[in-house]
């Protein structure tokens, strides 16, 4: 049965048009406003994150979760 799956697969991935590929990668890759998360200097731990957040009289966002961080529970 795999044979036949890695089969059909090579048969159709040669056959897809030359710019299918770019087309799934563009709808797949994350866009540059997707990315903006990362320019937020996040902390990893909690109390160097208060420190910061109290002289800058800021507030502190935590995030925490219970589980697989893949949602495999």
């Amino acid at each position: 049965m795999m044979k036949i799956n890695a089969m059909l697969s090579a048969a159709l991935l040669s056959a897809a048009p030359a710019d299918f590929f770019d087309t799934v990668r563009a709808r797949v890759l994350p866009s540059a406003e997707e990315h903006e998360f990362l320019e937020i200097p996040w902390r990893a731990a909690l109390w160097d994150a208060l420190v910061e957040a109290d002289a800058a009289e800021r507030p502190v966002l935590l995030w925490a979760m219970n589980g697989h961080p893949l949602g495999c529970t």
